[in-house]
């Protein structure tokens, strides 16, 4: 399980420098995985599951874990088959590296 947090590309605010490190070493190491893979390709995600209220993700997290969790099996049941890695939040959308 990835984060929005983990794209470099998307790092506009800095702050979270561990939490962001740590889920950008997931993502790298996603990606070096996937090269290596024979073929046929794998189907490979590293996913976001948006802010969501827990311990970490706090009380103003606008999602539950109950909105989150079927959404990203939704996400994945969609992407079955589909070969190669990608960086997908919870609504399908592409994240950037």
């Amino acid at each position: 399980m990835s984060s929005g947090q983990g794209s470099i590309a998307n790092n506009e605010t800095g702050l979270r420098e561990v939490y962001r490190g740590g889920k950008a070493a997931l993502n790298q190491f996603m990606r070096s995985f996937a090269v290596r893979q024979p073929e046929p390709a794998r189907t490979l995600l590293a996913m976001a599951p948006g802010w969501v209220r827990t311990d970490r993700g706090g009380s103003d997290a606008p999602l539950g874990v109950e909105d989150s969790i079927p959404r990203l099996v939704n996400v994945m049941l969609a992407q079955f088959g589909t070969p190669g890695v990608q960086f997908v939040d919870y609504r399908g959308r592409t994240v950037p590296w």
